[in-house]
């Protein structure tokens, strides 16, 4: 006989137990450290290396709720980001990279930042209910690496699409947070690095003219507290 298994919203999917999730927390912490370490004395391959086994570890999560992976997928895919990126911005010598690295070297800059970025949304997006990835479940310090990376390789553009479309759909999951100080350093660099590298001071007032959130909030950032006098 077979038997389905029908998902509902007081029906989350089987989690791993916590012993498992623990060990598998310890594992990916123990080897973040080492990653991190290869990273500083700019080991490409080791850093490489250690990234693939950990995000073997790391699939999306199964609901939309907090997660314990949850700080692990964030550390880990802000590295990711930052080695690619670090790749991407440099001239390395080809022969020694990995070869998924080497892929990477031969998009264009948009396509490059556009690629991570899907990834990104594809990571954090819960796998059970979402056939669609989606900026709703993206971490806003992902999403500040990312567009710091598009910054990095002159894509501003694509900075803004990313942090557009973040700004469209937040809020939508309490788990997510995406007001408070996540909303203030994800407007800070919008509107101070962003918009300006387009030539679009004008519309960085227009727009914090009619921001009201940030407005009535006492502890909003003070350089763009200047930019609404």
């Amino acid at each position: 006989m077979t038997t389905t298994t029908v998902l509902t919203s007081d029906m989350l999917p089987h989690k791993p137990s916590s012993k498992g999730s623990s060990s598998t927390e310890a594992t990916l912490q123990s080897l973040y450290n080492r990653a991190a370490r290869a990273f500083l004395h700019r080991d490409v391959t080791i850093t490489f290396t250690l990234l693939s086994t950990a995000f073997a570890l790391l699939p999306p999560p199964l609901a939309p709720s907090p997660d314990p992976l949850d700080v692990h997928r964030r550390k880990w895919d802000i590295l990711r980001i930052t080695l690619e990126t670090t790749v991407f911005s440099s001239t390395p010598d080809i022969a020694d990279l990995p070869q998924p690295l080497r892929e990477f070297l031969l998009l264009s800059p948009q396509s490059f930042i556009s690629t991570l970025h899907a990834r990104s949304l594809a990571l954090f997006t819960p796998s059970s209910r979402y056939r669609k990835p989606s900026s709703a479940f993206l971490p806003h310090q992902v999403l500040i690496t990312l567009v710091a990376s598009s910054i990095k390789i002159d894509c501003p553009s694509v900075g803004r699409e990313m942090t557009e479309d973040w700004l469209s759909k937040r809020g939508q999951y309490d788990f997510v947070p995406s007001t408070g100080e996540p909303y203030h350093k994800v407007l800070e660099l919008y509107c101070l690095h962003v918009l300006p590298r387009l030539g679009e001071w004008e519309y960085v007032k227009e727009f914090l003219s009619y921001e009201n959130e940030l407005s009535s909030d006492k502890e909003r950032p003070s350089r763009l507290s200047m930019l609404t006098r």
